[in-house]
């Protein structure tokens, strides 16, 4: 559901639209690293469903609130990052994988 301003969304009422798998990696002082395995794919849903436990992901600027920033502001960068995807190929159907090099740690 689009929420205010336009362009965030939100939980609503009713019966879900989307899903999403959340396991707890490594937790260090009032941080933690989480597993979010989306089932479906709605905009803005990692960051919808992690801000509606109270668990919003560091340094997201929209969830919970929009914080006026510079534009390109690199110094904190969203704490997000697609380890792996895996999905079968329209096309050909074949089953696809990519896992990336990069990791997030918990400073």
């Amino acid at each position: 559901m689009q929420g205010e301003p336009f362009f965030r969304q939100c939980e609503a009422p009713g019966e879900p639209n989307s899903e999403t798998h959340v396991d707890v990696l490594e937790v260090k002082g009032d941080r933690a690293l989480y597993t979010l395995s989306p089932v479906t794919g709605r905009k803005h849903q990692l960051r919808v469903h992690m801000n509606a436990l109270g668990l919003p992901i560091l340094n997201d600027r929209m969830y919970p609130p929009v914080h006026p920033t510079p534009d390109d502001d690199y110094a904190r960068p969203l704490q997000l990052l697609a380890q792996s995807i895996a999905f079968e190929d329209p096309v050909t159907g074949q089953s696809r994988q990519f896992e990336s090099r990069f990791r997030l740690w918990l400073a």
